[in-house]
């Protein structure tokens, strides 16, 4: 499970700032749109903060992992992953599942807080699709300027009266898709509890990868 890919993605556009603001109206965007930028105003503010001790840095973290959880629906995520096989699980499984797969993704998005702060964001369109809104976005880096952006696009819904992302797509790679390919894997060829057991190695390995 990389869950390096959901990381990086949310990492940058948590850690960065708009590269222009063409318009107010553009600037501002939706309310997805919107919604987004108010995260990353808070994480920006907690990054600025002094974190020159360990009590300070894991504060740090605890406090961008709170709004991480507050940008991500982990249900939704896990529900759309594992495509049919979530169907057949019981509560106590699913549970169990979201919240493997919400401890690999903190641990990996925490991981990459430092890496992925030489990026700028440009907040291109936001679209309603059937089930909820996509808002499109550039990511390019400060310090290789000839390389071309990367294209990130999140999938957000409305629920319980909050935005939250699902998926994204970054250059045309689709998260869930990605997750539901090496699920299906495992599960086929070793079933559900392999799966389960490499997750919880993974945690308890340390890898980030």
């Amino acid at each position: 499970m990389r869950t390096i890919f959901l990381a990086l993605a949310l990492a940058a556009l948590s850690f960065t700032a708009p590269s222009f603001t063409p318009s107010a109206a553009a600037q501002e965007g939706g309310p997805a749109t919107r919604f987004l930028r108010q995260r990353h105003d808070e994480v920006t503010r907690i990054m600025r903060r002094d974190a020159s001790t360990d009590a300070a840095r894991a504060t740090r973290s605890q406090e961008v992992t709170r709004i991480l959880s507050q940008l991500l629906d982990y249900q939704e995520l896990s529900r759309r992953a594992l495509g049919t096989h979530w169907e057949s699980r019981t509560p106590a499984q699913r549970t169990q599942f979201v919240d493997l797969l919400r401890q690999l993704v903190e641990r990996n998005y925490e991981a990459n807080l430092e890496r992925i702060q030489g990026f700028e964001v440009r907040y291109t369109r936001e679209e309603a699709i059937s089930d909820g809104t996509v808002v499109y976005t550039e990511a390019r880096s400060r310090q290789e300027r000839r390389q071309p952006p990367v294209e990130i696009s999140y999938s957000m819904h409305l629920t319980d009266g909050a935005w939250r992302v699902f998926d994204v797509n970054t250059d045309g790679v689709s998260l869930v898709r990605n997750y539901n390919r090496q699920f299906n894997r495992i599960i086929g060829q070793d079933g559900w509890d392999a799966l389960i057991t490499r997750m919880q190695e993974r945690l308890a390995s340390g890898r980030t990868e």
